[in-house]
């Protein structure tokens, strides 16, 4: 009989999910980079002023 492991099951499942995601993130790209899209430039910047501090977080 030709069973298979758990991780090798675990393994064969993070493998898809790693190459959906890539496959996913791609066609992103490419579509961005066919209409001349540039895509990072439309993600936020990062600033602390988004991050809540412990006193925000408390009084609410």
């Amino acid at each position: 009989m030709n069973q298979k492991t758990e991780l090798k099951k675990s393994m064969e499942t993070y493998v898809l999910l790693i190459l959906m995601t890539g496959i996913f993130l791609t066609t992103i790209m490419v579509a961005a980079a066919l209409t001349d899209q540039n895509v990072f430039a439309m993600l936020p910047k990062f600033s602390w002023n988004m991050v809540n501090s412990w006193d925000e977080i408390i009084n609410r």
